[in-house]
């Protein structure tokens, strides 16, 4: 399946899904209000086979292989590799193996993030080798072979002027439970892909479990057609799902009342990916309005909050158990730090809004001539970020207090989900980190979020068909996303408002 046609096909499934949401809701029938109906199930299992491509996969494989290199080999190699050793062992075990291709000419140096000339790594390449004992490197070059021998020459040098491996010690740990002892082949890489859709599964029977086929459904249907998390970004791809498991079992735990568990799972969470802890800022909000009307600390709160201490503790040690010892936690913060400092065009966040310029959408700022094309625009983007902090800080502070107050009269496993504001707010994050906007039906008022996505995600569809700038497409989604949540949560938050005014005109009188 050609891209234009997987792009006409989903469109075109998302404008169907639409037109069903509504009818669902407009013309509920006899139907229960939990309770799907035929055409809801239906649109529904339709995406759920539409998302892998309606099984084409990758071009008939389940691997991904670019993502594969990265989270396999550094997962595997992570006591040698740490954050800055992939691509330059990789280039290390090529040469030895001589294949008979040339050795590309520029790759990114994983220490720095800056493109440059491949032979400047000659010593770091050396340096890198002496991490590894002999037979560790003859497995690590047969692993390496494997992903040279099986696909084509542009596309590894492509894989090495990505930005490396940056997952946290605590995925490390988790990754290298699977991925420690199996050589690279294609059936270790299939069987390690089929993790992701064994979660996902876990995940949306316990949706269906707790809020219903209906609510059930609306998600998978959100999942399944989402244009930012298409199969093609990290289908087939090893154990990149498991916070997003992790964060929508932690919010249906919350319904149940299942607190502990909702705060080790959240702080999992947490600590493989970072962002999934705005999730529990809501319930804290929610904690905070039921002491001050009770005058006591919930219960419910003390054990989330227990739970949410223990994991990060547990994730803490584990982290520390990946052959790099405690220090790794210290590699990670500063690799963390350094590719804060790079900016994605598939980025999407609040700060793209007050950011993005007409130059930066129709790419007037790259330069293709470059081993680093976006050289100049990351070089504007920094600029316009610090000239711009104020402006920044203002639309921040502006966006937290409309997710506070919406959060203030919710429930918590809905007030958790503003988790996802919250990060659209303070965090930029790669388009298919996105896909948490299918945990949306689970808050309130359901259909009308899901339908409002729906025809967000048209819109993306037929800008993918207009244009193949990412700036342009993500930048649009950025602004989208921005109104999207604020007709979501602002009803809430209007509500509050409206309390607070009340109180405060009773108090003055």
């Amino acid at each position: 399946m050609d891209p234009t046609t997987e792009i006409l096909i989903k469109g075109s499934l998302t404008l169907i899904a639409l037109v069903v949401v509504i009818l669902r809701h407009r013309r509920p029938g006899r139907l229960p209000p939990e309770q799907a109906g035929a055409l809801l199930w239906t649109i529904a299992i339709v995406a759920v086979v539409a998302w892998p491509n309606f099984g084409r996969l990758h071009g008939g494989s389940g691997i991904h292989h670019w993502e594969q290199f990265h989270y396999f080999l550094g997962s595997k190699y992570f006591p040698e590799l740490g954050y800055d050793g992939l691509y330059a062992a990789s280039l290390a075990a090529e040469t030895q193996l001589n294949l008979g291709r040339p050795v590309q000419g520029h790759v990114r140096d994983l220490r720095t993030n800056e493109v440059v000339p491949s032979s400047t790594l000659r010593t770091h390449r050396n340096e890198v080798r002496q991490r590894f004992t002999d037979d560790r490197w003859q497995k690590f070059e047969a692993d390496v072979a494997y992903f040279l021998k099986s696909n084509p020459y542009d596309y590894i040098r492509r894989i090495r002027l990505d930005h490396g491996y940056n997952p946290t010690p605590t995925w490390t740990f988790t990754a290298r439970l699977f991925s420690r002892y199996p050589a690279a082949g294609d059936s270790s890489l299939t069987l390690l892909a089929w993790i992701d859709p064994l979660l996902l599964a876990a995940l949306f029977l316990m949706i269906f479990k707790t809020y219903g086929s209906r609510i059930g459904c609306l998600a998978l249907i959100i999942f399944g057609l989402g244009y930012p998390w298409r199969f093609d970004w990290v289908g087939g791809a090893f154990l990149r799902q498991d916070w997003l498991a992790a964060t929508g079992i932690a919010v249906c735990l919350m319904r149940k009342k299942i607190f502990l568990a909702a705060g080790v799972l959240l702080a999992y969470a947490t600590m493989v990916r970072v962002f999934p802890g705005a999730f529990l800022i809501g319930p804290l909000i929610v904690g905070i309005r039921q002491t001050v009307e009770g005058r006591q600390v919930p219960k419910w709160l003390i054990r989330l909050g227990l739970g949410f201490v223990l994991g990060i503790l547990l994730s803490v040690a584990a982290g520390a158990m990946t052959g790099r010892g405690p220090h790794a936690w210290t590699e990670f913060r500063a690799n963390l730090h350094k590719h804060h400092g790079t900016w994605l065009t598939n980025n999407v966040g609040l700060e793209n809004i007050l950011l993005y310029d007409s130059d930066t959408v129709t790419r007037k700022d790259v330069d293709f001539s470059l081993p680093e094309p976006w050289l100049h625009w990351q070089a504007k983007m920094d600029r316009l970020h610090s000239e711009r902090r104020p402006v920044v800080l203002a639309v921040l502070t502006l966006f937290l207090l409309v997710i506070a107050m919406a959060a203030w009269r919710q429930t918590p496993d809905q007030a958790a989900l503003t988790g996802i504001v919250i990060t659209f707010s303070g965090v930029i994050l790669t388009c298919y980190y996105w896909v948490m906007v299918c945990l949306i039906p689970l808050g309130k008022n359901r259909w009308g979020p899901t339908a409002g996505f729906l025809i967000l995600n048209i819109g993306l569809f037929g800008l993918h068909l207009a244009t193949p700038a990412f700036e342009m497409i993500y930048g649009a989604m950025s602004f989208a996303l921005a109104v999207f949540f604020l007709a979501w949560i602002g009803p809430d938050a209007w509500k509050t408002a409206r309390e607070i005014r009340g109180r405060l005109g009773r108090d003055s009188g």
